[in-house]
């Protein structure tokens, strides 16, 4: 998954259905579709996720050489 190419595919994917895209990896109650901040703490809750991946993932919005990615 090293390839740009992919990477970019993946985004625009993520960024035009990002349930289904989420949904392919994780299991997350459609009810929550419009409610992120639900979907996050469903994750954390169920343990799909980790108090650490949420930290790096912020670390990584703040980072100015994500930003690009997070408009």
């Amino acid at each position: 998954m090293n390839n740009p190419l992919q990477i970019m595919q993946l985004y625009s994917q993520f960024r035009n259905n990002p349930l289904g895209m989420l949904s392919r990896r994780f299991n997350i109650p459609q009810n929550m579709s419009n409610n992120p901040q639900g979907i996050i703490q469903h994750l954390l809750n169920s343990g799909q996720i980790t108090q650490e991946q949420v930290n790096n993932a912020v670390r990584m919005k703040n980072d100015p050489r994500f930003s690009n990615l997070f408009r």
